[in-house]
């Protein structure tokens, strides 16, 4: 993460100030990441208690979410620390948290009034596009969702609202003049290979086969992503995103990315494209994301 060092007012201050959340921060800062049960088995306490705590360091914007892991009962939640250290100012001016991946992508582009404004869009399960593709990348959508649940209290009901399947909304036209978040790459998701030309056009980066081609250089690894970030080009008040690779888990490290808040992954301009490894140990899941290549946009 770029920020190591984060500045918290008082009131933050306040939240970490108490043994248990103190505890469950130092846990969680280091480098296995850890979920309720393993915490209060560690700390010695009810899981139930572990939630509680776990709730107030999140609500404060300490934790970030970042994923999900299988477990007996179900799937449980991962988060991690925004910063390994924390400074409380006494200077007489506003804190600025600015840079984080929510403020950058989400805040302005596909939030209205503390709700999300926009589709997500993720491959159909049924075989279509040009290569009768079948999406296996619907999972990713609830990931995210999380991440922006936690950004978003006012929120309810992301899933059922704004998670749309590419043959539903080409059917109702409804990707025209509507932001959107597009998931997975052009062969899954038909949207991604509609927009692919745009991304061609402002970055000279695009899809092609199984890789990603940025002017003559080619990236073909499968844990290869894109996050890109551009004005809809049917409406200067809307925005597209896409987090998709040449293979599913490159499409992974692009949502990694998103919810680790890695800043440092992202373009600085308010368009722009970023090429991304994603580091995976067993071929499936993304443990850190590092920026291969970046172009952006500048608006004056």
């Amino acid at each position: 993460m770029k920020r190591q060092i984060y500045p918290i007012s008082p009131n933050k201050a306040q939240v970490l100030a108490h043994e248990i959340r103190w505890k469950i921060m130092k846990l969680l800062s280091g480098e296995k990441s850890l979920y309720a049960k393993s915490i209060a088995e560690l700390l010695g306490i009810s899981e139930q208690k572990v939630h509680y705590h776990l709730t107030q360091l999140r609500d404060a914007g300490l934790l970030v979410p970042v994923g999900v892991r299988s477990i007996k009962r179900g799937r449980a939640k991962l988060f991690k620390p925004v910063a390994n250290q924390f400074m409380l100012s006494l200077l007489n001016h506003d804190i600025d948290n600015s840079e984080t991946v929510f403020n950058k992508i989400f805040q302005n582009n596909f939030c209205q009034q503390g709700k999300f404004n926009g589709k997500i869009v993720v491959g159909s399960a049924q075989p279509h596009g040009r290569y009768d593709a079948i999406s296996r990348d619907g999972f990713l959508s609830g990931e995210l969702c999380w991440y922006l649940g936690n950004y978003l209290p006012m929120q309810k009901g992301l899933v059922p609202h704004h998670v749309i399947t590419d043959l539903e909304i080409e059917k109702s036209k409804g990707y025209r003049r509507t932001n959107l978040i597009l998931i997975g790459g052009p062969i899954t998701n038909t949207l991604t290979a509609h927009y692919n030309p745009i991304l061609k056009s402002k970055f000279n980066i695009y899809f092609i086969e199984n890789r990603i081609v940025c002017g003559s250089e080619n990236f073909s690894n499968p844990a290869h992503g894109l996050i890109s970030l551009f004005k809809h080009p049917n409406s200067s008040n809307c925005w597209i995103l896409i987090l998709a690779g040449i293979r599913s888990l490159g499409t992974k490290a692009a949502i990694y990315a998103i919810i680790s808040d890695s800043y440092d992954t992202i373009g600085e301009g308010d368009e722009f494209a970023t090429i991304l490894h994603g580091d995976s140990q067993d071929g499936t899941r993304i443990n850190r994301v590092t920026k291969v290549k970046c172009k952006s946009l500048f608006f004056m």
